[in-house]
């Protein structure tokens, strides 16, 4: 069966989703907007269905649209991984391992990791997905993350490898009136604008084990794009937020966020690292799995002892 659309479509489609508009794909493909029109018409004359409805100014993607832009996105994601494995095939990397990562990111240690597997392992390059994180665990049931990094419990459909423990702190800038203060009563949050990328409640996270036993709230809440916005909007003295300690780790050496233990005791969290249960446990997404845990290990012997 001839497929009815190609690559060019498909390019469309996924653009779209990223950026909701047409000029902004037209940037991100290099194309003028009227190319980008003519792609869209293509693809749904080629198909026989809408992919686009509009509504009053708003344009948005039909439920078949959906559907389309989220296989689009798993073939885009497969092709460029068969690219780069087939750029690599006359070295010794025979396996590229893609990680995923949670909302809370730390991207610092990655360059470490990639030379501590290339001494132990060789045969397997990793790439970092830093646009997966968004999908969280589908994106690793979907194929387009091999590792999923996060301090959340397995799913179904996978397995998780212990790395290392962590907590979540409030953080406040050096000027903050909490600034001196060691740790954070859930009373004192009720006077603060709380910066957040998230209002889910998550289980074991700063909300279930910290402020709802307290019935307490912030005076108001901020909505941010991400955790790395809201560490932003503290450094500059407005109010605080909620983070890993580990995420904000390079912010707390630096002096320019102070970290407060929630509570008397704290909220702790544990990352790991998931894999699909359905992968052989010698496959390359498992071996890197280990060596993610073996390497945190060896960071926190050297941070002890140093």
């Amino acid at each position: 069966m001839t497929q009815r659309l190609s690559i060019k479509h498909l390019q469309v489609l996924v653009a779209y989703r990223s950026s909701g508009s047409l000029t902004r794909i037209a940037q991100l493909l290099k194309l003028t907007p009227s190319a980008v029109s003519r792609r869209i018409e293509e693809a749904e004359a080629r198909l026989g269905i809408a992919l686009f409805a509009k509504t009053g100014n708003r344009v948005r993607l039909t439920p078949a649209g959906e559907y389309v832009v989220r296989t689009a996105e798993r073939i885009l994601a497969d092709l460029e991984r068969a690219e780069t494995v087939a750029t690599r095939l006359g070295s010794n990397v025979r396996e590229v391992v893609r990680i995923g990562m949670a909302a809370y990111r730390n991207f610092s240690w990655i360059p470490e990791f990639a030379t501590h597997l290339r001494k132990v392992a060789p045969h397997i390059a990793i790439e970092l997905a830093v646009d997966a994180d968004g999908a969280g665990i589908d994106a690793l049931k979907a194929q387009i993350v091999d590792v999923f990094i996060t301090p959340h419990e397995a799913a179904p459909q996978t397995s998780r490898t212990e790395l290392f423990s962590d907590e979540l702190v409030a953080l406040v800038a050096p000027t903050h009136r909490l600034a001196e203060r060691r740790a954070l009563l859930p009373a004192e949050v009720g006077a603060e604008v709380f910066y957040t990328y998230s209002l889910a409640v998550a289980p074991g996270f700063e909300y279930q084990k910290f402020l709802q036993p307290a019935h307490v709230n912030p005076v108001r809440y901020v909505m941010v794009a991400s955790p790395e916005t809201a560490a932003a909007a503290v450094r500059g003295g407005q109010g605080m937020t909620i983070l890993s300690r580990w995420c904000v780790r390079s912010d707390l050496e630096d002096g320019r966020l102070v970290a407060l233990t929630l509570g008397e005791r704290g909220v702790k969290i544990r990352w790991g690292a998931l894999v699909r249960a359905g992968d052989e446990k010698r496959s390359a997404a498992n071996e890197v799995a280990q060596q993610l845990r073996a390497f945190f290990a060896s960071a926190k012997s050297a941070r002890t002892s140093g």
